[in-house]
């Protein structure tokens, strides 16, 4: 019976740091607070790689 509760609460545990490990990868770009990074096209013509937030602050038309 000690063993089994040992081997549950080992368990437990390896799961706790898998998905905090997963947690903290997030999904790349879109785990960015800003947002993912999109090919902005600014009203001066110029093209910048940025953030959607930044893009979006500097009146630029983007895609994903």
């Amino acid at each position: 019976m000690k063993t089994m509760t040992s081997m549950i609460a080992i368990g437990i545990v390896i799961t706790a740091c898998s998905f905090s490990v997963q947690a903290s990868k997030g999904g790349g770009a879109e785990s960015n607070p800003t947002g993912p990074f999109v090919e902005c096209l600014l009203p001066s013509g110029q093209i910048e790689f940025m953030p959607v937030m930044f893009c979006e602050i500097k009146k630029g038309k983007y895609h994903y």
